[in-house]
């Protein structure tokens, strides 16, 4: 119960990464908001982890400001923030930066970047009048990032740009808030299976091959992180990514091209 008593927004949090965000924040105590454009999903989570919802488009300043206003009337407080709200494989924006729209291009800026601009912007505010001296813990704002952030995908050029903005928005808002005492970090996910699919075609046992650790992740090692971040245990914790991938990010060649040398280390040690 680490996130007890505790008030918590997390966009996008109806589905996938998200919905198991809102899961282990709410079995960890917290009072959770789901925020998310889909209401049937949004309805069905709210009811199953006997949270609340409110339907929000993050790159609507209206609808953001709405959600944040229905927080404060119904709880009168906010401690947490999980922007997870995002454009991920979508075919407009899935382009050759040859042939990216300039439409969809914007898009992914809207949603990705625009949308936690507006959404950290509206909890620190607050945060800060929960706490305007800065002398006890702030807020905490967590923030999804991507090894896109520092590695390129092919065709994904708008999505990696949006990524590397949120890891320099973390470490700027971090420096901005910490007289507030409020923490500002990132997740970095690796490849993880969600609602059995990978986001491209690869397959988990394929995609597995390419993964030091041997298999895609799960929303549930995201949410792990997550939780971390916005409890005590990572009360010295800010301006960070924090990368969970399964070694993805560590390694310089793939496992497929160590095996050999894998196979005959172990046969030495036998």
């Amino acid at each position: 119960m680490k996130l007890q008593n505790k008030i918590a927004v997390v966009t996008g949090g109806a589905q996938g990464i998200g919905a198991a965000i809102s899961a282990r924040f709410a079995a960890e105590g917290a009072q959770v908001v789901v925020a998310d454009i889909d209401e049937e999903k949004s309805q069905a989570l709210a009811g199953q982890l006997h949270a609340s919802y409110v339907l929000c488009d993050v790159s609507n300043a209206e609808q953001v400001g709405n959600l944040f206003n229905k927080v404060i009337e119904r709880f009168g407080r906010l401690d947490i923030l999980v922007n997870n709200a995002a454009l991920v494989h979508h075919p407009a924006s899935n382009k050759n930066f040859l042939e990216l729209a300039p439409e969809a291009w914007q898009r992914a800026l809207e949603i990705n970047l625009t949308g936690m601009f507006l959404c950290s912007q509206r909890a620190a505010r607050i945060f800060v009048k929960q706490n305007p001296e800065g002398k006890s813990a702030g807020g905490v704002i967590v923030n999804m990032s991507s090894g896109g952030g520092t590695r390129a995908h092919r065709h994904l050029m708008a999505y990696d740009t949006t990524k590397g903005g949120i890891e320099a928005a973390t470490r700027a808002m971090a420096l901005d808030l910490a007289p507030w005492k409020i923490r500002v970090n990132a997740i970095v996910p690796g490849n993880i299976t969600v609602d059995n699919a990978l986001g491209g075609a690869t397959a988990p046992e394929a995609a597995g091959r390419t993964i030091p650790l041997g298999k895609p992740g799960a929303p549930a090692d995201i949410a792990a992180a997550a939780a971390f971040l916005a409890s005590d245990d990572a009360a010295y914790i800010t301006g960070q990514r924090i990368v969970v991938d399964g070694g993805m990010e560590a390694q310089l060649r793939s496992p497929a091209v160590d095996a050999q040398i894998d196979l005959g280390i172990a046969n030495r040690l036998k």
